[in-house]
């Protein structure tokens, strides 16, 4: 839900009290959410603290979900990385 809701802080202290994630709910990983949300900051604190840029569902990458919807900024992170 932090990451549905671009919070940054929640999403930190998540982070440092050991929150998995790579875990999602349903079909969305944290990353394919901060994805969905065109979330450039969300993507690289979650990329930085481990999230699987690979880790998908039957559906979704993160790398589909940005291509998808056409943002090149999230694109050439989730190819950086």
């Amino acid at each position: 839900m932090a990451c549905e809701y671009n919070d940054e802080n929640l999403i930190k202290y998540l982070i440092n009290h050991g929150a998995d994630i790579n875990k999602g709910i349903d079909y969305f990983t944290p990353l394919i959410i901060a994805c969905k949300n065109n979330n450039e900051n969300i993507v690289k604190i979650l990329i930085e603290n481990g999230a699987d840029v690979n880790k998908g569902s039957d559906y979704f990458t993160p790398l589909i979900m940005a291509c998808e919807n056409n943002y090149e900024n999230i694109v050439k992170i989730l190819i950086d990385h």
